[in-house]
């Protein structure tokens, strides 16, 4: 009876921390989930723009452009997202549409709407035909945020989701993407115009676990430029191994006691001869 309450504690102590995980450490899993799609190709993806009209990713296909994933009705994220790639155009004026292309994609269809997004849009840009604000139904774009790893989740009216943008080369492959809402022009220019430098290579075993333990312990820091170690979530997970050990002993701690004993006494009857 006192294994299962305590199993039973065991099992809701730990469902009810992971229901109520705040939204940063589940975008922190998405964003080893998202590196794992970089170098991959995208598909076509046939979107509704602003003016209504159907446009196809296709339509970009031969220059870089940068991909950023919203919803209108965000408060402060997204737009400061949008802030952030319009200081990109303004480091590079007069080469939009020249050098690349910007496509930004709502993941709220039911909300919005071609008006909306271009309310939205005129926030930041003139230049609608290499700027895009798009949405699409809801099949497009789960395969579409699924394609370049990107997190979202509805939460009422609002929505989680992952703070990036991606760059796609102008051969269609996901090059890199920029984590964080108020980047730097150079972190999206970079892979725009040095995309050799940002070709990622596939490292398997034990090399990509490594990777992947890296980018969940470490987190960006936009400040410096580099990822520093996440002690938060290091001083969570250690607490949370702790109350684990300590409820898995107090349970079985009469047969690890007695397994212990039984391997001492063990070692005492067979002693190890000399040679």
């Amino acid at each position: 009876m006192k294994r299962f309450f305590l199993l039973s504690f065991f099992f809701l102590y730990f469902q009810a921390s992971y229901a109520a995980e705040p939204p940063k450490s589940e975008q922190k899993t998405s964003v080893v989930k998202s590196e794992d799609v970089i170098g991959h190709k995208i598909g076509e993806y046939r979107l509704i723009d602003h003016n209504g009209k159907e446009f196809s990713t296709s339509e970009f296909a031969g220059k870089p452009f940068v991909v950023s994933f919203i919803y209108t009705s965000c408060i402060h994220i997204c737009p400061t997202i949008t802030l952030s790639l319009s200081n990109v155009v303004k480091e590079k004026t007069g080469r939009l549409g020249k050098d690349f292309n910007i496509l930004t994609v709502s993941f709220d269809p039911d909300k919005d709407t071609p008006q909306k997004l271009k309310e939205f849009g005129s926030n930041f840009t003139k230049d609608f035909a290499h700027w895009r604000f798009t949405t699409a139904g809801k099949e497009t774009i789960d395969r579409m945020t699924r394609d370049f790893g990107f997190f979202y989740k509805k939460e009422g009216d609002t929505y989680q989701h992952i703070n990036m943008v991606s760059v796609v080369d102008a051969n269609g492959q996901i090059l890199n993407h920029i984590y964080g809402i108020d980047f730097k022009p150079d972190q999206v220019l970079g892979p725009i115009y040095h995309p050799d430098k940002f070709k990622k290579v596939d490292k398997a075993g034990f090399a990509g676990l490594l990777e992947k333990v890296t980018l969940f312990c470490y987190k960006y820091d936009p400040a410096t430029n580099s990822y520093r170690l996440d002690y938060p979530l290091l001083f969570q997970i250690a607490l949370e191994g702790t109350v684990l050990f300590s409820i898995l002993f107090f349970v079985w701690k009469k047969e690890i006691i007695g397994f212990f004993s039984r391997f001492r006494r063990k070692k005492v009857d067979d002693p190890v001869l000399p040679l």
